[in-house]
């Protein structure tokens, strides 16, 4: 069997120091690879990765080869190193971005034009139109515009417009962004310690808020909800003496009882931020209330952003099943006897559809909610993390929550998630030729219609991926295109379009099919196709004999047409699929999709809506972890240390290991380490003494502790930023 890592070894020796071209014909680097990107009219593949970089021509090959003709869209992918950052055009002069009359492309590298410039001919639909006199120029020689090199919309893959309020809800351009925080403040909350983790904390967190480039100061403002059964407001004018509380019992009918002073900018924050955050422990830590609501405090929260034109995030910090009456209202479904069952996906989905009535109430306001959870029981992360997924938002887990061992993971990663830049009430379309469509899409979203995804939140790493399918023959004469239209709002207000356009050959021959698929891509399609399925009520049983039996077609289809011939038992495998038997495997034996009376209900919700949102590298490493050699004799003393096969067979007794899949770091450590180890390491003499339940690990002044936190710290805030 190939193994991963010389395959990645290799695809990096291929590109050390070398630019990858964007028109390069074949597949880009790996996703593990890091190369440098240069963008010379198709769209980097930090932006969109496709499945095949040849597309089939009929429906009958794509068919035959058994694999997804899709697309992981990232729009707002972190650039690399040295990579440009996207131009943004002003075309308010022509009223807005220049498109097709007939099918609204907007204006791209692979529009043809023609009379002189005075018109163009979309690539997408083949009708021209016409070119507003603002924005003629003469053709040269070869019927290019003369200006086509200092145009970005014609020369560049990836590129932004701003836009007029014609594209703004309202026909007005909105406000800057706003979070707000909303804590729980039960006594079960007080107990682990979580609100007092956090009032301790708060301040600080604010530092990290993020900025628009060459801004000083964060445009995001800050607002400030608790609640136990009933919601608590606080108003921070920085002209009052203190700042005051406001209680709203009524759950029926939630409302915002106050306009000024709710949502602030963090200096003025500053003013009372101190006192309110020992204010709100002395205010309710002797309640004593047990039962919590939930959805009221979030329809507060979006009810604040709207009535103020922000958009922005309800951050909630949440501790228990919300038992107490009001809208959102759940009782303990938990019933372990529907494990491995024909009933288990029932409690995959939510209790009630109020959920999704809310979540449709919060992308309509471009309002993202991410959730914080603190269980010590079930919480139904099913139904109450149906808000967060489908408005782009995070879910972050603590089980068994203790201040003293967790508190310090919790900050830490509420400062990066503050830290994480977004965009807003975002609205994506993909667009293509005609002969192919897409049908099928995956990811943290809402749809009204076939092709809008509505998005309140997206982040860097958010990733949706859209499957296309034929229907009609592709022409081998002509390339097909892909064009990723992203409507957002940026933190400051500013509302934009960012377009990514992808040209991409036609082909017959099933060799060049193959030569041009992106392994990555295929398995994070197969992977979200596989969950989403689960999830809609298919057993895991039929779901493993289809992807199998999908794999085998793939491969016999391969050895049947493409490869030389060889003997009936030998395994043939294309170059660019030879990993797809091992990542099949580790998809069926994922905790995600696999049944198993280990994994709880909780949990495997959470691995589920997880799944949908990953990004190509999210799928790769969870699906095949990085196993790190963390003995002293094999550590260096910088850079990360040597990677082995993901495999038990790897792993020594007489040593230790770090497991990364994007998800948690584990720390294993053998029973026969050297005690020279455990004890710089761990601060223990033997094993038996390590508590297995600490979150960090202690720091020691000595070069091995040093070294092996800083490998931790190096890889946890990728973790951080992948999964908030």
């Amino acid at each position: 069997m190939p193994n991963p890592l010389d395959v990645q070894k290799v695809d990096q020796v291929q590109y050390e120091g070398k630019h990858w071209v964007t028109t390069t014909p074949g597949v880009p680097p790996l996703v593990s690879t890091n190369a440098p990107l240069l963008d010379m009219g198709n769209c980097t593949p930090r932006f969109i990765r496709s499945a095949f970089y040849t597309i089939p021509a009929t429906k009958e090959l794509a068919n035959q080869m058994s694999m997804p003709i899709s697309f992981a869209v990232q729009p707002c992918a972190r650039l690399g190193p040295g990579e440009a950052a996207l131009a943004t055009i002003d075309m308010s002069v022509l009223g807005g971005p220049l498109r097709c009359r007939r099918c609204k492309a907007y204006i791209n590298p692979n529009v043809k034009f023609v009379d002189g410039g005075r018109k163009f001919i979309c690539n997408l639909c083949n009708v021209d139109t016409e070119v507003p006199p603002e924005y003629f120029c003469n053709l040269d020689h070869t019927g290019r515009r003369a200006d086509t090199a200092e145009r970005p919309e014609l020369s560049r893959g990836s590129y932004e417009f701003l836009t007029t309020t014609d594209y703004c809800k309202g026909s007005s351009f909105p406000q800057s962004a706003a979070y707000i925080f909303v804590i729980d403040v039960t006594y079960a909350s007080f107990q682990s310690g979580m609100v007092q983790t956090l009032t301790s904390n708060i301040a600080a967190v604010l530092n990290n808020l993020p900025k628009e480039e060459g801004q000083d100061k964060s445009p995001i403002r800050v607002g400030f909800i608790t609640y136990n059964a009933q919601l608590h407001f606080y108003n921070l004018n920085p002209n009052l003496a203190q700042p005051a509380m406001l209680v709203q019992p009524d759950m029926s009918e939630v409302f915002v009882p106050m306009t000024e002073g709710f949502l602030v900018t963090v200096e003025e924050a500053q003013t009372h931020l101190k006192t309110l955050m020992d204010l709100i422990p002395t205010l309710h830590s002797q309640e004593k209330k047990a039962e919590s609501i939930m959805l009221p405090a979030i329809q507060a929260g979006c009810a604040a952003l709207k009535a103020a034109n922000r958009p922005g995030k309800v951050i909630m910090f949440h501790s228990a099943l919300p038992v107490a009456p009001g809208p959102g209202q759940l009782k303990n479904r938990e019933d372990k006897k529907l494990l491995n069952t024909d009933k288990e996906a029932t409690l995959l989905v939510p209790a009630d559809p109020i959920f999704e009535k809310v979540a449709r109430e919060c992308v309509d306001a471009g309002v993202g909610v991410d959730l914080f959870l603190f269980p010590h029981a079930y919480i139904d992360v099913a139904s109450v993390g149906k808000i967060a997924t489908d408005t782009g938002g995070v879910i972050q887990r603590y089980p068994m929550f203790r201040a003293d061992v967790d508190g310090e993971r919790l900050i830490q990663d509420l400062a990066m998630h503050i830290a994480e830049p977004c965009v807003f009430d975002a609205v994506l379309r993909m667009r293509t030729n005609a002969g192919v469509r897409p049908v099928e899409f995956c990811g943290s979203f809402m749809m009204q219609n076939a092709t809008d995804m509505e998005i309140a939140v997206l982040k860097p790493n958010s990733c949706v991926t859209i499957e296309v399918k034929h229907d009609d023959k592709l022409s081998e004469d002509f390339q097909s295109y892909v064009q990723v239209a992203l409507l957002y709002t940026s933190m400051s207000g500013v509302r934009k379009l960012r377009l990514h356009n992808l040209a991409l050959p036609v082909s017959s021959n099933l060799a060049d099919l193959y030569k041009s698929c992106d392994m990555d891509t295929v398995v994070n399609s197969l992977t979200k196709e596989f969950g989403k399925a689960l999830i809609a009520n298919h057993s895991y049983k039929n779901l493993k004999e289809q992807l199998l039996q999908r794999v085998s077609n793939s491969l016999a289809c391969y050895r049947q047409n493409c490869a030389a011939p060889s003997q009936p038992g030998q395994l043939i495998l294309p170059e660019t699929l030879k990993l797809l038997p091992l990542y099949s495997h580790c998809l069926l034996r994922s905790p995600a999709l696999m049944p198993s009376v280990e994994v709880s209900f909780d949990e495997k919700s959470n691995l589920l809506q997880r799944l949908a949102m990953m990004t190509v590298e999210e799928t790769e490493l969870f699906l095949y972890p990085k196993l790190y050699n963390l003995n002293i004799s094999t550590l260096g003393n910088e850079g990360m240390p040597p990677i082995l096969r993901s495999s038990y067979d790897r792993i020594r007794e007489s040593g230790a290991h770090l497991l990364d899949n994007g998800l948690v770091l584990i720390l294993w450590v053998g029973a026969n380490t050297p005690s020279k180890w455990l004890q710089e390491v761990l601060g223990v003499t033997v094993l038996d003494q390590v508590d297995p339940t600490v979150g960090n690990l202690q720091p020691f002044d000595n070069p091995a502790s040093i070294r092996i936190r800083g490998i931790i710290d190096e890889i946890r805030p990728r973790e951080s930023n992948i999964y908030g």
